[in-house]
């Protein structure tokens, strides 16, 4: 029994799943209310046409459609893997394919060009909150984390997981919407003005070091208790906090040149 449900919660944290849900409303949250008036008026009329009229919500979108055969080109665009033996992801890690890094500019400059295109608007939102989810950026060998076998406070799950969603659950944010806004609010004017400054590959390298620093103290079958909770609470709050702020300056960026 316990087998299986270990291998139904490996099949439920695929490397696209990122943050689940909940991250990514709280990422979108946090860019919506940062964006101008004028972008976010831009927003608002965008997704009229898109399958979810509020922002937030429609941030999980690039998820939904993951079984579309339509979008099957997209399914590498959530993450870029780089050597075991490497400290930092470079752009050459990415596949002639795409990848995360690549996705991102490319849904941007779409945005650019279309300032009607809500589904480069939809795909930029989510990837930007899958770059700051640390196992997005991370190792192909055990699919960014979820070959990973642990016990998140008693219940088998793996690193991936832990980090799309379990820890999210632990701290209360599917269940408390309050949490969203005291997230937002806990951003200083000098902490909004430091995380505009760098690039995707910066930001992707942020992860890449706190990806290495995770598997640093793996162990398999190891056990996650309420101290590693606590370890990393400030980290991944700082996480969402950190791409709701970049994802308002893409946004900002994007539709004013659209204009």
């Amino acid at each position: 029994m316990r087998v299986l449900v270990a291998a139904l919660l490996l099949m439920i944290s695929l490397p696209g799943q990122a943050f689940s849900k909940t991250g990514h409303q709280l990422i979108c949250d946090i860019a919506y209310q940062s964006v101008s008036d004028s972008t976010r008026q831009q927003l608002d009329n965008l997704l009229a046409a898109a399958p979810h009229k509020q922002f937030a919500k429609s941030c999980s979108w690039a998820d939904e459609i993951q079984s579309d055969a339509a979008f099957s080109y997209a399914s590498a665009l959530h993450y870029v893997n780089f050597p075991r033996h490497n400290q930092q992801v470079s752009a050459a890690d990415c596949p002639a394919n795409g990848c995360i890094l690549s996705a991102i500019t490319d849904m941007q400059q779409r945005l650019r060009r279309d300032n009607t295109d809500w589904q480069a608007l939809l795909f930029m939102a989510h990837f930007v909150g899958d770059l700051h989810q640390p196992l997005h950026v991370s190792f192909a060998d055990d699919l960014g984390g979820n070959r990973t076998a642990v016990y998140f406070l008693g219940l088998p799950n793996n690193l991936h997981g832990v980090w799309d969603f379990a820890l999210l659950k632990q701290l209360g944010y599917e269940t408390d919407r309050s949490k969203a806004a005291v997230l937002r609010n806990r951003i200083s004017a000098p902490q909004r003005s430091a995380w505009q400054q760098g690039d995707v590959l910066s930001w992707a390298n942020e992860s890449a070091a706190l990806t290495i620093e995770i598997y640093q103290g793996y162990k398999p079958g190891m056990l996650i208790d309420d101290n590693y909770v606590l370890h990393y609470q400030a980290t991944i709050e700082q996480r969402l906090q950190q791409a709701g702020v970049r994802l308002a300056l893409l946004l900002d960026q994007s539709l004013a040149a659209a204009n």
